[in-house]
Order: structure tokens, then sequence, then C-alpha cells
């Protein structure tokens, strides 16, 4: 019988190492855990983010193996808090964000109007050609009012202004407690000419185009009706106190619609899904940017134009107008411009 020497007292048995890794992944996820808790997830790098997320699917992993295999109980228990935690920085909803509004009206609206300044000078031309054209023609022959424009409104008007003493204030004669109720009405109803734009010109150009001679005939049908009674100028400070944004935005919103309407009609070498798809942001931006812009308008419109006297009006108008102008000409110059993506089909159609 072969007799082995007695190797003496067996030394203490190693921690595996592989647990010893484990519990350097779990301490490794709960400080990400504590850093994020402290000052939130966008602290994180873009790695750390990465590297939180794989270790709260090795933690999983190894919640569920100490599950199956009849593990120590504050190993489980301690391993299940963990993934609770990590499970909600990896799957928590997003806020809403509210960051990205604020940039788009502080710098982007203004970019937009940069890159598409040749659609929205020819909506405005559009509108000013129509306006000045119909007031002139009235002017010089009042009876083509009644061809212009509603016949019952012309009648209307004729008679107020025959009526008319003091200082003219058309239809702003509604008492301040009946403003917020009117605010909101002119907002909902000037958003609604701004869409109807949008849609008529994205829908081949023409109709928009037509939309906005219609709107300019109607003003001026009307400027040339206090032209010849003689309130032109009362008449302005009431029209351009709201009417700088608001006619503004009118011709920006049928401009977003017009760069979809001309990608339609000329593509150039893109399909025209593509040229489609590529005028779209731009043109939903302009929209948006006129909806903001109607927002203000109305405000003015309802609170400003019904119950401040004529210097006051005028005041507004011009401030509102230099602001839009900066605005349109500074904002968002400082910083880099989202970099524009190129459609992948190059295919002419």
């Amino acid at each position: 019988m072969i007799e082995f020497p007695d190797p003496g007292p067996l030394p203490p048995t190693p921690e595996p190492t592989i647990d010893r890794d484990r519990r350097s992944r779990w301490d490794e996820l709960a400080a990400l855990l504590d850093a994020a808790d402290r000052r939130g997830l966008r602290a994180l790098s873009v790695d750390q983010v990465k590297r939180l997320c794989k270790l709260y699917r090795q933690v999983t992993i190894d919640l569920s193996q100490a599950r199956a295999g009849g593990g120590d109980a504050t190993t489980v228990h301690h391993l299940n808090a963990l993934a609770v935690r990590a499970h909600g920085r990896v799957y928590s909803g997003r806020r809403p964000a509210l960051r990205a509004p604020l940039r788009f009206a502080a710098s982007g609206f203004a970019r937009v109007l940069r890159r598409n300044l040749t659609a929205v000078a020819a909506a405005a031309l559009v509108f000013v050609l129509a306006t000045a054209a119909s007031g002139l023609a009235v002017v010089r022959d009042p009876e083509l009012a009644y061809s212009l424009f509603d016949e019952d409104a012309v009648e209307y008007e004729n008679l107020r202004l025959e009526k008319q003493q003091g200082e003219y204030r058309g239809n702003f004669t509604f008492d301040v407690s009946a403003s917020p109720l009117v605010a909101a009405q002119i907002i909902g109803n000037n958003v609604k000419v701004a869409v109807l734009g949008f849609a008529l010109g994205a829908a081949g150009c023409v109709l928009g185009l037509l939309l906005l001679v219609y709107n300019g005939r109607m003003l001026g049908t009307l400027s040339g009706l206090v032209w010849n009674g003689g309130y032109f100028v009362d008449f302005y400070s009431l029209v351009l106190a709201h009417g700088v944004l608001e006619l503004s935005a009118i011709c920006i919103a049928t401009a977003g619609g017009l760069r979809l309407g001309w990608a339609l009609l000329a593509p150039g070498r893109l399909a025209r899904g593509d040229a489609y798809r590529a005028a779209a942001g731009d043109a939903f931006g302009l929209l948006a940017g006129a909806v903001l812009l109607l927002v203000a308008a109305g405000l003015i419109e309802a609170f400003v134009t019904p119950h401040f006297g004529a210097a006051t009006r005028w005041s507004v108008a011009a401030g509102s107008g230099a602001l839009l102008a900066l605005y349109a000409a500074l904002a968002g110059r400082g910083g880099a411009a989202p970099a524009q993506s190129s459609p992948p089909n190059m295919t002419p159609r």
C-alpha cells in the first residue's frame, strides 16, 4: 500500500475569479446609477451610458442565475434592487422636450426664413401687388369696389364712412373685457387662413398664389374706400398695429406651401417624392413659425389695437416690424446650423 505524505492543513479556498468580476460589475453599475441620480442621465458621457446599458443586461443575467441556483437571499435582493434601478434609467420615458421648441423660436425659425427668403419674398410681393392694384382701382373708380369685394360689406363700409365722425375705429369698438375671447377667435381664424394658404400652396403653387391675391384684393378694396372717405391714415394705424406680424405670417405660411408645391412642379434632378421630402422640413418650419407670429398678432389685435390711440398703434407697428426684421436677419447666426441631409435617390423624373 502506497502512503502519501500528509500535506498539512489546506489553505483557505480563494473566492472564484468569476465572483469577483461579478461583484466588480455590480459596484460599477451602482456607481453609474448613483451618478445619474445625482446629476441626471445627461451628465453621463456616451460611453458611460453604453456601459450602463451593458451592465444592466449582465446584472439581469446574474439575478436570473442567482434565483435559479438558490443563491443567498441577501445577494438576490441586492441584485433585484440594482436591476430595478437600472431598468428605470434604461427604459425611462422621455420627458416632454421643451428645449427644441424654444430653440426653434429663438433661432431656428430665423434660419428657416433666411434659407427660404425667395419663396417668402415672392408670396409677399404677390400680396402687396394685389393690395395696391385693387386699392388704386377703387380710388380711381369707387364703383369697382362692388365688383372686387362682397357687395353688402362694401355698402356697409360706405355707410359707416358717411356717418363717421372723429377718429376712425372700424370694427375695433369692443370693450377690453371682451378682449380674451376676441383674441382666441382671432388667433383661431388666422391660423385657419395660414393652414389653408399652406395647403393650397402645397397643391401646386397656383392655388396658394390665388389665395394671396384674394386676401390682397380684400385689403386693397377697403384701402381704396377709406382713402376716398378721408380716413386712410386712421385705417392703417388700426391695420398695421397687428397687421405687420399677421400679414407677414400669412405670407410666410403660404410660402411654406409654395416650397412644397414647387418641389412637385420642378423637382430638378431628384425624384418628385425625394424633392417633396427634402422641402418638407423647411416648409413646415415656415408654417410653425407663422403660427407663433399669429399668436402674437392676435394678442396685439385684441388687447392693443382697439384700446390705444393712433400714436401707440403706430409705435407698435414700427416696433414689431423692426423686431421681426432684426430677428430674421440676426437670430441664429452665432451657432452652427443643423446639417441638411441629402435625399438618397437622385433619379430624375
